[in-house]
C-alpha cells in the first residue's frame, strides 16, 4: 500500500469511526480563526510594487526619506475667476479653518503667494492683484494658476496624513466660498486612502458576489444530487479558516490577494462539487460506508493530484520580486488547501451524520438531464477518438497563434491599470495631470562630492537641456538647484564660485530643500506628459544611459526614483518574469505528474493546457485587454487551473482502462462518468470567478475575464480535446506494448 493510498485509507477510518468528533474539531478551529481575523491589515502604496530588498526600492525609501519628509495635501480649487479678491479673503479665512486641525502644519494658497509677494498686504482690487502675480516667475505662475479657471494650493501635515483627510474634508464641506468655487483633495496620501477604502469594500463585493454567483451555478447546474447547495458550506469553511490564518501570521491583505478571494473560492467549489458527485454516484450501488471510503480513497486523491498540479502553477509567482503577485499567491495556495482540507473531513462526516441519500433516478428506464448530457459527451468524445489527428492539428494551430502574438500584447503597470476610474482622489489627479502634466514625473538622485559646486550646476543644466532635446514631445519641464539658482540671477548661472555662493545664500532655504538634502546628494525632476508604462521604460533607459553624455565632473552620479522609477522596474520585471513564470509551471506540472503517475499518457493533460494558454493570448489581442501586475501570471495560474480538469478526465481514463480493454470505449466511459461532474464543477468555479467581474478596480475585472475564460477552455480542454489525446497515446501504448510482449 503506498503511502497516499494509506493516509487516505486512515482518513476514511476516522471519518467513517467518529464523525461528530471530526465536525467539533472543525468547529473549534472555525471558532479560533474568528478570534485572530481582527490582526488582518490592508495594504498599499509603494509597497505592493517592490520587496523591501529591491535595489530600487531601498533608493525609493533614500528618495522619500530625504525629499518627502513632510506629506502634502493638493487642494484643487476651482474658479471662475482665481485671482478675484473676494476669494483671496475667503481663502485665508479657510486657511485658519485648516490650521486649527491637529497635525496640519501649513496651509498655502495664492491668497498667501500674494500676500507674500505684496509686502503682507493683499492688494484692494483684482487689477492690482493682477499685477502683483505677473511679478511672479513663469514657473511659479503656472504651478499655482495653471490656468484661467484653476488654482492650486497645498497642505503640509506630519504623523500620519490619511486620517486627517477627514477632518480636512470637513472644513472644505463647510467652508464660506464665492459662487461657482469648488475645493477637492488630491495627492499620493489621498489616494492610498481611498484606495485602501475602496479594497475594503472590494472584499466584501467580491466575496459575497462569489456566494451568490456559486449558489445560482449550483442551484442551476447541480440539480442532480441531494443538497445541491451543500458545497458552499464548506467553501464558507475554508475560507474562514484562511482568514484565521492571515491574521495569525499578521499577513497584510493586498491587491493581488483580494484578486485571489473569488479564485480560491472557485477552486474550493469545484473540489466540494467532486466529492459530493462522486459520493452520490457511488450510493446508487453501495452502503454508506462504503461510498465515504470510495470517495475519500479516489476522489480525494484524484482532487489531491489536480490540487498540487494548481499549486505548482500558482508557486511559481514566488520567483518574482512583485508583492502583488506574492500577495496573490499566498492567499490562493492557503485557500485552496483550506477549501480542500474543510472538504475531505467536513464534508463526509457530515454525510454520515445527516445520512446522506442520493437523489432518486429517473424511472422507466428514463434519464435525467444530467445523464443526457453525460451520454452526449460520451458520443462525441467516441467520434473524436476515432478521428483525434484533425481535431489536435486544428486547435494546436490556433494555440500556436496566440504563442506568437503574446509578446505584442501591451503591459501597463501604471495606476491607471489599477484602482477605479471614478474613484475622487483618482479623478482630481486625472485634472491636475491635465492641468501640469504628469503627477509622476522622473526624479533623480543625484550624488556627487559637492553638489552646489558650478561645475555640477553647469552640468544639471547641460543634461537637462539635452534630455528636453531629446524628448520634446514629452519632456514639458526640468527642474534642480540649476534651474533654481537661475530664477534667483535673472535666468542664467553664475559665472564663479564665489558669485554662485551669493545667490545660493539670497535663496529661501524651503525652496533648496526641494532640491538639495545635504551637499552630497540632490534631486533633479523631469515634468512629463502622461506616459504608459512602456514609455516609462524606455524614457527611464534612455536618461540612465546619456548621464555621461553631459561630461559630468568627477564622481557625480544619478539614479531614477520616485513612483515613475517603480512603474518602470516593475514593467521590466513582468516582460522578465512573465514567459519564465509560464515556462516553469509548465515544466513543474509536468514532472509532477510523471513523477506521481509513472504511466506513458501521463503527459496527455499538458496538451489541451498548451491550448488553453495561447487560446488566452488570442482573446487578449482581440478584446485589447492588456497584461497587468496580476495578468501577467495568467499563463501560469491558468496552467495551474487547467490542469485540474484534464487530470480529473486523466484519472477516470486509467480507472476505465483496467476494465475495458478497447480503447475508444475506456475513453467514452471515461468522459460519460465524469463529463458532467467536471463541467458542473467548471461551470460553478466560472461563476465564483466571475464575481471578479462585479470589481471597480480595472486590474482586477480584466483578470477575471481572463479566468473566467480559461476555466471554459479549460473545459473544452478536458472534456474534446483529451479524448484525441488519450486516443492517440493509447495507440501508441498498444502498438508498443504489441510489438515488444508478443
Amino acid at each position: 500500500m503506498s503511502l497516499i493510498t494509506s493516509f487516505y485509507s486512515g482518513v476514511a477510518d476516522l471519518v467513517i469511526k467518529q464523525p461528530a468528533r471530526v465536525l467539533l474539531v472543525m468547529a473549534l478551529l472555525f471558532l479560533a480563526s474568528f478570534v485572530v481575523i481582527g490582526n488582518l491589515s490592508m495594504e498599499s502604496g509603494a509597497s505592493i510594487y517592490l520587496s523591501p530588498d529591491d535595489p530600487s526600492m531601498r533608493w525609493y525609501n533614500i528618495y522619500t526619506d530625504e525629499f518627502a519628509i513632510e506629506n502634502v495635501v493638493v487642494l484643487y480649487i476651482s474658479a471662475p475667476k482665481p485671482l478675484d479678491h473676494t476669494l483671496l479673503v475667503d481663502l485665508l479665512l479657510f486657511e485658519k479653518e485648516l490650521s486649527r486641525i491637529p497635525g496640519v502644519e501649513e496651509v498655502e494658497t495664492i491668497s498667501d503667494v500674494i500676500l507674500l509677494t505684496h509686502g503682507g498686504t493683499l492688494p484692494a482690487t483684482n487689477e492690482e492683484i493682477g499685477e502683483v502675480f505677473s511679478t511672479l516667475p513663469v514657473s511659479d505662475q503656472k504651478q499655482i494658476v495653471p490656468d484661467s479657471l484653476h488654482t492650486l494650493g497645498t497642505i503640509t501635515t506630519r504623523g500620519n496624513t490619511a486620517s486627517l483627510l477627514d477632518p480636512i474634508q470637513s472644513v472644505i464641506d463647510n467652508a464660506h466660498l464665492p459662487p461657482g468655487v469648488t475645493i477637492e483633495i488630491s495627492g499620493s496620501d489621498a489616494f492610498n486612502e481611498q484606495m485602501m477604502n475602496e479594497m475594503t469594500n472590494q472584499i466584501v463585493v467580491l466575496i459575497l458576489g462569489a456566494f451568490t454567483l456559486m449558489f445560482i451555478g449550483l442551484l442551476l447546474l447541480f440539480g442532480s444530487v441531494r443538497y445541491r447547495l451543500l458545497p458552499l458550506l464548506f467553501v464558507m469553511t475554508g475560507l474562514v479558516y484562511l482568514f484565521g490564518i492571515l491574521g495569525a501570521l499578521r499577513v497584510p491583505i493586498n491587491i493581488g490577494a483580494i484578486g485571489a478571494f473569488p479564485v480560491l473560492l472557485g477552486l474550493g467549489i469545484d473540489y466540494a462539487v467532486q466529492f459530493q458527485a462522486r459520493l452520490d454516484d457511488e450510493l446508487h450501488s453501495k452502503s454508506i460506508e462504503e461510498a465515504i471510503r470510495v470517495t475519500i480513497c479516489n476522489t480525494g486523491s484524484a482532487v489531491l493530484y489536480a490540487m498540487i498540479a494548481t499549486i505548482l502553477g500558482f508557486i511559481v509567482l514566488f520567483i518574482t520580486p512583485l508583492p502583488i503577485l506574492t500577495g496573490f499567491t499566498m492567499t490562493a495556495i492557503i485557500g485552496i488547501l483550506c477549501a480542500y482540507g474543510a472538504t475531505l473531513f467536513g464534508f463526509p462526516a457530515l454525510a454520515l451524520l445527516i445520512s446522506y441519500t442520493p437523489q432518486d433516478k429517473p424511472l422507466q428506464g428514463g434519464m435525467d438531464l444530467f445523464r443526457k448530457y453525460n451520454h452526449i459527451l460520451s458520443g462525441i468524445a467516441g467520434k473524436i477518438a476515432r478521428a483525434p489527428v484533425l481535431v489536435l492539428i486544428g486547435v494546436l494551430m490556433l494555440a500556436s497563434i496566440g504563442m506568437v502574438i503574446d509578446d505584442q500584447i501591451a503591459i501597463d503597470t501604471t495606476e491607471n491599470s489599477m484602482v477605479p476610474a471614478d474613484m475622487p482622489a483618482k479623478v482630481v489627479m486625472d485634472k491636475v495631470t491635465s492641468l501640469l502634466g504628469s503627477q509622476t514625473p522622473v526624479e533623480l538622485i543625484l550624488t556627487a562630492p559637492d553638489l552646489t559646486s558650478l561645475e555640477s550646476l553647469k552640468w544639471m543644466d547641460r543634461y537637462g537641456m539635452f534630455i528636453s532635446e531629446v524628448y520634446p514631445d514629452k519632456i514639458i519641464g526640468y527642474s534642480s538647484i540649476a534651474t533654481l539658482v537661475k530664477e534667483y540671477n535673472s535666468g542664467k548661472l553664475p559665472d564663479t564660485q564665489s558669485h554662485l555662493q551669493e545667490v545660493l545664500s539670497s535663496i529661501p532655504e524651503s525652496k533648496k530643500e526641494q532640491y538639495l538634502s545635504t551637499k552630497i546628494t540632490g534631486l533633479m525632476i523631469f515634468q512629463t506628459v502622461s506616459l504608459t508604462a512602456q514609455e516609462m521604460s524606455d524614457l527611464r533607459e534612455v536618461i540612465l544611459d546619456n548621464v555621461g553624455w553631459a561630461e559630468p565632473p568627477p564622481g557625480l552620479s544619478a539614479r531614477t526614483s520616485g513612483m515613475f522609477e517603480l512603474n518602470a522596474i516593475t514593467l521590466d520585471d513582468i516582460v522578465k518574469y512573465k514567459p519564465l513564470m509560464t515556462n516553469l509551471a509548465f515544466l513543474m506540472i509536468l514532472l509532477f505528474l510523471i513523477f506521481a503517475y509513472r504511466h506513458f499518457v501521463s503527459i496527455a493533460p499538458m496538451i489541451p493546457i498548451i491550448c488553453v494558454v495561447g487560446w488566452n493570448a488570442v482573446v487578449m489581442w482581440i478584446f485589447s485587454i492588456n497584461y497587468t501586475f496580476i495578468t501577467a501570471s495568467l499563463g501560469a495560474i491558468t496552467i495551474g487551473v487547467s490542469s485540474e480538469y484534464t487530470i480529473l478526465m486523466m484519472e477516470r481514463y486509467l480507472e476505465e482502462r483496467k476494465t475495458t480493454p478497447d480503447l475508444v470505449e475506456a475513453i467514452q466511459n471515461s468522459v460519460q462518468k465524469i463529463g458532467a461532474s467536471i463541467t458542473v464543477s467548471g461551470l460553478v468555479t466560472a461563476f465564483g470567478f466571475s464575481a471578479l467581474l462585479l470589481s471597480s478596480f480595472p486590474i482586477i475585472s480584466n483578470f477575471g475575464i481572463m479566468t473566467v475564460i480559461a476555466v471554459l477552455f479549460s473545459l473544452v480542454g478536458a472534456i474534446l480535446i483529451m479524448p484525441a489525446i488519450l486516443a492517440i497515446m493509447g495507440r501508441v501504448e498498444e502498438y508498443y506494448l504489441s510489438r515488444h510482449f508478443r
